[in-house]
């Protein structure tokens, strides 16, 4: 039996009060000054937004001071701009820390990305993926023709198709897309978040999403017979996601 809910209110104070998840997911703000209601995303300077996103990372891993309430696995979506410093931050003795967690990273590479003049624009956006050592992974779950398959048309193809790499190609989602939701800025596709959680859980485990935004992982989880928490700072954005799932 799953469920599925939105508490208004910061995910530093939230998350210890909840039940242990079978996966996190993470999109925070990025520091780039975008206005949100109630919110505006902009820290004094990048390292006083990176030690606050540290702590972030550092309370939904739960490595200390909670370890019966570890997640089985983590992903965390940010902005490349803070990557190096970010991670130099996070892992200062990184043996440590890579003997809790298998770390793997991931490349969300998206199309309608940042049209430039001057430079290249922005293609991507990184993902970390924090698991329990040892993890099966439900790849059977999330596997997409191949190459062998519909391009070349090669007997020796697997008929399952194969299993995605660490770069995964999905649109960004615009103003014109069915699922954007006019009333926020920010979404990821809800393909992405679908890819995630079909990999990292069962039907019914639970699914917390630490800056719930316009809502996607609740959507996803609700449509996939998984267990969801959304998180949200902003009482409007709450009201939204609270009449859609109602709906």
């Amino acid at each position: 039996m799953s469920y599925n809910k939105i508490i208004c209110g910061d995910c530093v104070d939230v998350l210890p009060t909840l039940p242990k998840a079978q996966m996190i997911f993470a999109d925070p703000p990025d520091n780039t000054g975008v206005e949100y209601d109630g919110f505006v995303d902009k820290w004094k300077d990048d390292w006083h937004y990176r030690e606050w996103l540290t702590r972030v990372v550092l309370q939904a891993l739960a490595q200390w001071s909670h370890p019966d309430r570890k997640p089985d696995s983590f992903w965390l979506s940010y902005y490349w701009r803070h990557d190096f410093e970010f991670k130099s931050m996070l892992f200062p003795t990184i043996e440590d820390f890579e003997s809790q967690w298998d770390i793997k990273p991931f490349i969300w590479r998206f199309t309608f990305g940042q049209h430039q003049q001057k430079d290249c624009g922005s293609g991507f956006r990184p993902i970390l993926r924090f698991s329990k050592p040892g993890i099966e992974w439900n790849t059977d779950d999330i596997r997409i023709p191949s190459d062998r398959q519909t391009k070349y048309h090669d007997k020796r193809a697997d008929p399952r198709g194969r299993v995605p790499d660490d770069v995964w190609d999905f649109p960004r989602v615009c103003g014109s897309f069915k699922e954007k939701r006019k009333w926020h800025k920010n979404q990821h596709p809800e393909a992405l978040i679908k890819r995630m959680i079909l990999m990292s859980t069962k039907p019914s485990d639970l699914v917390i999403d630490l800056f719930a935004g316009s809502g996607t992982v609740n959507r996803v989880c609700k449509e996939l017979g998984r267990s969801c928490i959304g998180i949200e700072i902003s009482e409007t954005y709450c009201d939204k996601m609270q009449e859609e799932l109602a709906r």
